[in-house]
């Protein structure tokens, strides 16, 4: 199929031959007269590539570039600024808020298509590795954002296979991975000066994690260990950076999930300090529980101990084992051997709000 160039140009006769000459070499065309019109267009038709005017009534050509990055369905699509101006301030302007190219009035029809015909190669470029992609998920142990990705890392990644409660990494340590769960789950958490650990996420198959510390540019933020036999993806974190980089639907996804991110920790903390144990040991069995319930697999017991109980819900095990004990005395729950049976999920929700 023909690539498809939205036009956005206030002067009717410069427009018009810009279409020409597009169509001429066998692109589809949209046109706008001003910004504003040409930004509805853009949303309406995702085009392959936005040739703006910078200077133009209602919305100028900066403000078309910002509108487009901020919409995340179109926000990947390369802008090219054509104008009078010609200016270092007005290349360097356009270079800082992310234009792709830059078209100096007068141009020749052969200049528009070499700009034209560069930008799309390069976008294409850029795409290809992200083409077979679906069902990318990137988890926090409560909220997870969906990036649309299939066998991404497949060619990029050493699977290993390790065993139940082993280390995968530990805080402080030097990042060179992004993890991915194959099959298993993995726990991170933080320890405090005292050594005690504090729960901050589970994760199950198909989950990706470790991937906070490379964004920061720091070392590992916290402990992961796998809670079962598990087989995890090893994803050099430069290769991790390629996506981020050169795909801007996922970095904005990414953008969204550090915001969700921010606030489900400020929730914990509101939770921390006003709840009860009895409700916080109530919240940490339901979490371990959607964690477990997830997917085919469906377990009747949840193989969980008092420790990790404790790191989740953030107090003692002495505590948690008296609140077990509560529970159990009224029914809600079978305890044997490290695992837990919820037999009463409805008083355990009521407990918990």
């Amino acid at each position: 199929m023909n690539e498809t160039i939205l036009v956005i140009e206030d002067n009717e006769k410069m427009r018009e031959n810009i279409v020409e000459i597009l169509e001429m070499a066998d692109y589809n065309t949209i046109s706008a007269e001003n910004g504003k019109i040409g930004v509805a267009l853009a949303k309406k038709h995702s085009p392959d590539l936005v040739l703006t005017d910078i200077m133009m009534p209602e919305l100028d050509g900066y403000g078309v570039l910002r509108a487009i990055e901020n919409i995340p369905a179109i926000a990947s699509i390369p802008v090219v600024f054509i104008t009078a101006k010609s200016e270092v301030s007005d290349f360097r302007k356009a270079m800082d808020l992310g234009a792709d190219d830059y078209l100096i009035k007068p141009f020749t029809g052969d200049d528009i298509l070499k700009v034209v015909a560069a930008r799309l190669k390069k976008s294409q470029n850029m795409k290809a590795p992200y083409q077979n992609v679906e069902g990318l998920m990137f988890n926090n142990g409560g909220n997870r954002t969906e990036i649309n990705h299939t066998n991404f890392f497949s060619d990029h990644q050493t699977v290993k296979k390790i065993k139940k409660k082993e280390l995968i990494y530990r805080e402080g340590d030097m990042t060179h991975f992004l993890y991915y769960v194959i099959s298993g789950k993995v726990k991170t958490y933080k320890t405090n000066e005292l050594g005690r650990d504090y729960l901050i996420g589970i994760y199950n198959e198909g989950d990706f994690f470790g991937y906070l510390s490379i964004i920061e540019g720091s070392n590992q933020i916290d402990s992961s260990m796998t809670m079962e036999d598990s087989e995890i993806g090893f994803i050099p974190k430069e290769y991790f950076f390629q996506l981020l980089h050169s795909n801007n639907e996922v970095a904005l996804k990414f953008i969204k999930y550090i915001s969700d991110n921010l606030n489900d920790s400020e929730e914990k903390l509101m939770k921390l300090a006003y709840d009860s144990a009895r409700k916080r040991t109530a919240e940490a069995l339901l979490f371990i529980y959607g964690k477990y319930q997830k997917g085919e697999k469906q377990y009747e017991s949840i193989p969980i101990s008092r420790e990790d109980i404790s790191a989740i819900a953030g107090i003692t095990a002495e505590s948690v084992s008296r609140n077990l004990t509560n529970f159990r005395e009224e029914g809600l729950i079978e305890t044997v051997n490290n695992t837990v049976k919820i037999i009463n999920i409805q008083k355990l929700e009521k407990i918990k709000n």
